[in-house]
């Protein structure tokens, strides 16, 4: 998001999930392997993702995939107020272990503005659970109750058959080869060699898994780990270095483009 008073913070160190809250006249996104979920309140938004325009009025729920960029605008000037959820998959070596979880990454919202009074009512108490004192078990049952709630309302899924196993262990290998070493510029030979499997059914494998090349996981997870550099206070310059962007406006850039915000507003408004 841009301008206007938008607080972020995760419940507690190392969870997956980073959470916003607040007022914005305008935002824009490149979602990489994340979601993101959220209700509008007291004033419509209009939604721009590819050639898809729509009204997102008070009291809607928003669950964007991350098949596109997307965006939003105030109608009329008038900013709205929002509580949104990012659901970072883009860490999949870690949801891989859970086969709940992982079939996250193969969902898919076609009608991404819903009317649903139930699930909106659900998402304000789980946003409220991770914005106030609570137990790990409690937000975890909360959030695990929520999404599934959520996929088997609005999403569409493909089905894995049994004979997929030797893709899914190599996809895993690879993505556990990108997330343990974002600082090392990995190429396509030793990462497939890392997996397993021919280079260019790996290719066809991330674009049909996740919608996503090698290389743009690999931005994935390297800016997953700057943000929790940055939220820890280290500098904007070393988490470049420390995660393997060539420099300092290189991370910008990416971390514009992802999350339409600069490394130092995010660090101001999570400090916030």
């Amino acid at each position: 998001m841009t301008a206007d008073p938008v607080r972020m913070w995760r419940a507690a160190e190392g969870e997956r999930v980073l959470w916003m809250a607040g007022r914005t006249a305008h935002y824009a996104i490149e979602p990489r392997g994340e979601y993101v979920f959220g209700v509008v309140d007291e004033q419509p938004m209009r939604s721009v993702r590819g050639r898809e325009r729509r009204l997102v009025r008070p009291g809607q729920l928003v669950a964007w995939d991350p098949s596109q960029p997307h965006a939003g605008t105030a109608l009329h000037g008038r900013p709205w107020t929002s509580r949104l959820m990012v659901v970072e998959v883009a860490d999949l070596a870690a949801l891989a272990q859970d086969p709940e979880d992982d079939q996250l990454a193969d969902v898919a919202f076609p009608q991404p503005v819903l009317h649903d009074p139930e699930l909106v009512a659900g998402f304000e108490r789980l946003h409220a659970a991770f914005a106030g004192p609570s137990t790990r078990l409690e937000r975890d049952e909360r959030l695990a109750e929520w999404l599934a709630a959520l996929i088997d309302r609005a999403s569409t899924r493909e089905e894995r058959g049994p004979a997929e196993g030797r893709d899914e262990k190599a996809l895993r290998l690879a993505f556990e080869y990108l997330a343990d070493r974002p600082e090392r510029n990995v190429g396509l030979d030793e990462l497939a060699a890392a997996a397993g499997i021919g280079k260019f059914r790996l290719i066809r494998l991330f674009r049909a898994r996740t919608g996503l090349p090698p290389h743009a996981l690999q931005i994935a997870h390297r800016l997953r780990i700057a943000r929790r550099l940055l939220e820890a206070g280290e500098p904007i310059s070393g988490t470049a270095f420390a995660t393997g962007f060539a420099d300092q406006s290189h991370l910008h850039r990416h971390f514009q483009r992802s999350l339409g915000l600069t490394p130092a507003k995010y660090q101001q408004r999570f400090r916030g």
